[in-house]
């Protein structure tokens, strides 16, 4: 095959490329915000799934731009040779210079895994508290797992569950529906509709509904399911009057 034509081929194919890698470098960061993974999805497709299309575009990038170098390898190495001067042979020793060319860029790239995966740490979970009252209540509850089913539940008590569940879709960072786990007075406030809370109906609260997976007419609704044992526990926090 023609050389020139070859060359066409591997810029046109680069180019489409780096076009994938800023579309799905767009949709990574507006269109699927983090955190919404369990919410929204794009043609099918949800924010981890566009993520593997984005990590195997750059893959395919980096394959072509390797191969881009390769072909054009005679001329890198004679120009960089005469202006660093460092090339004093008119003829250099192309296969020379790749060997070392390519065990630099070996080292630094294993090295860089190799210090990404040592310095990888779990990430604290924190848990936010209204006042120092309810701070005074949260270590009372860790301090005494053995009565803490004996007495009344409390917003503490089924704080977690929502961190753990709830808070990237609806916490600080992100809130859809107007609507934070991370603030008590969101499960109680009415904007023309009905709280999600009724203290001491956990029957009538919307709140069950939704987590139970009862409620199907709404977006995302499989998402907002948990687990059996953190809706009981949540029902009967509200039947003990949500406090």
């Amino acid at each position: 095959m023609n050389r020139t034509l070859v060359n066409i081929i591997i810029d046109l194919v680069a180019t489409l490329l780096f076009l994938g890698m800023i579309a799905t470098g767009y949709l990574l960061r507006f269109p699927l915000p983090p955190g919404s993974n369990k919410t929204l999805t794009l043609w099918g497709l949800s924010r981890h799934q566009w993520g593997d299309i984005h990590f195997w575009n750059s893959l395919g990038l980096l394959t072509v731009l390797i191969i881009h170098l390769a072909l054009h390898w005679n001329w890198i190495v004679t120009v960089i040779g005469k202006r660093c001067r460092v090339i004093k042979s008119s003829q250099p020793s192309l296969v020379h210079s790749a060997i070392w060319t390519l065990g630099i860029i070996t080292a630094l790239c294993l090295s860089f895994v190799w210090v990404a995966q040592r310095d990888v740490q779990e990430k604290p979970q924190a848990i936010c508290i209204n006042n120092p009252s309810d701070t005074q209540q949260h270590h009372s509850a860790i301090a005494e797992p053995g009565t803490s089913e004996a007495k009344p539940l409390i917003w503490d008590d089924v704080y977690p569950i929502f961190v753990t569940n709830c808070l990237d879709c609806h916490g600080p960072q992100k809130h859809y529906a107007g609507f934070r786990v991370d603030q008590l007075d969101d499960f109680f406030k009415n904007d023309g509709n009905s709280s999600l809370v009724l203290p001491g109906q956990s029957s009538q609260s919307s709140l069950i509904a939704i987590i139970s997976g009862e409620r199907t007419n709404m977006a995302m609704a499989e998402s907002h399911k948990l687990a059996a044992s953190d809706v009981s526990r949540i029902k009967t926090w509200i039947d003990q009057g949500a406090k």
